[in-house]
């Protein structure tokens, strides 16, 4: 459970855009990518749209907690070009044990260019770690003794 959390807990952050978050510049080892306009990346848009949810969380968790992304519905509204400021601010509508969902909304200077639904699970990082890596490495050296 996310203590103290609600819904109505809303959190506002302002970004900067730089050429590195470019479309172009994303997986520039696919033509595809290479080939779009200037614009920023739906991947970096998302990024922002999930900073003020998370900046929200932040404060109902421990040292030890963080939160993981379990929902994304974005619609990626406008194009976004360098330089472009953007605020975008994300607004608790649900609260549920230790899972939370927000709505966002992100602007330009100019226009709306991303909204939708966000959602967040609380983890105990250690243990979280533990439990989701730790099988994949054991398993990992089985493979590996196998083969050898």
């Amino acid at each position: 459970m996310v203590n103290g959390l609600a819904v109505g807990v809303e959190h506002t952050v302002t970004y900067r855009v730089g050429e590195r978050h470019m479309v172009r510049r994303l997986l520039p080892e696919v033509d595809e990518f290479v080939r779009k306009p200037e614009v920023m990346a739906s991947g970096w848009l998302v990024g922002v749209c999930e900073w003020p949810a998370m900046a929200a969380l932040r404060a109902y968790l421990t040292d030890a907690e963080c939160s993981l992304g379990a929902r994304i519905e974005i619609s990626h509204l406008a194009p976004v070009p360098t330089g472009a400021t953007l605020s975008a601010t994300a607004r608790c509508v649900e609260v549920a044990g230790r899972y939370s969902e927000w709505s966002v909304r992100a602007w330009d200077d100019r226009e709306l260019v991303a909204a939708g639904v966000l959602g967040f699970v609380v983890v105990d990082l250690a243990a979280f770690i533990r439990g989701r890596l730790a099988p994949k490495l054991t398993s990992l050296r089985e493979r590996e003794r196998a083969v050898a």
